[in-house]
């Protein structure tokens, strides 16, 4: 059944620690550490100083860039439940402010790039979303090829990403990004998961 797109809906999730705790673990161990460093590639590759993340979540990503050093970074979420447990998760209360990425006012401030990551799936207005990055930004986006009970679409090939996003993006590449199968990418789990397959 498919979840109602408000912000009571994201705040129980980031409450409860979403599915099987992996907003409650550090970026490192998180199922979409993988992405977070294709990510910076992308950001190391565009020279970006200076980056707003829309939808930023409890502050994962913003945990592992302020970890790399190199980026100034602020964000925001529509859930006061995520803004808070990002203020805690990185110590920098400074850069995260709640806002509704539906709003053009949201986007006030100086970057050079907005970074956008599991995101657009879970908004109904997701081109209008995008109407608001101001004219020629910089952007680095992901979305999933899997469905869910929180996402309002998903993307089975890379065509359909350009068809729906091309005449908003002037999209320079596309690539894949493989999510681990585990939940928690821990070093105990990891070892675990390789004797799995050994014996099997």
């Amino acid at each position: 059944m498919k979840r109602l797109q408000i912000q009571k809906t994201y705040d129980e999730m980031f409450k409860e620690g979403g599915w099987e705790g992996v907003y409650d673990l550090p970026y490192y161990r998180s199922p979409y550490f993988p992405m977070y460093k294709a990510v910076l590639k992308q950001l190391n590759m565009l020279k970006v100083n200076t980056i707003l993340e829309v939808g930023c979540g409890t502050g994962a990503f913003a945990a592992f860039l302020i970890k790399k050093g190199g980026i100034s970074y602020s964000g925001f979420d529509f859930s006061e439940v995520a803004i808070e447990r990002a203020k805690n998760t990185t110590g920098m209360s400074e850069s995260f402010y709640l806002a509704d990425a539906t709003l053009l006012e949201s986007y006030n401030g100086n970057y050079d790039a907005i970074v956008c990551t599991e995101v657009l799936e879970h908004l109904p207005q997701d081109l209008q979303v995008i109407k608001n990055w101001p004219e020629g930004i910089k952007v680095v986006c992901t979305v999933p090829n899997y469905d869910s009970d929180y996402h309002e679409r998903y993307f089975v090939n890379e065509e359909q990403v350009q068809e729906r996003y091309g005449e908003l993006i002037d999209i320079k590449k596309i690539f894949r990004v493989k999510k681990p199968t585990l939940s928690d990418l821990s070093f105990r789990n990891r070892l675990r998961q390789i004797r799995w397959q050994r014996y099997n």
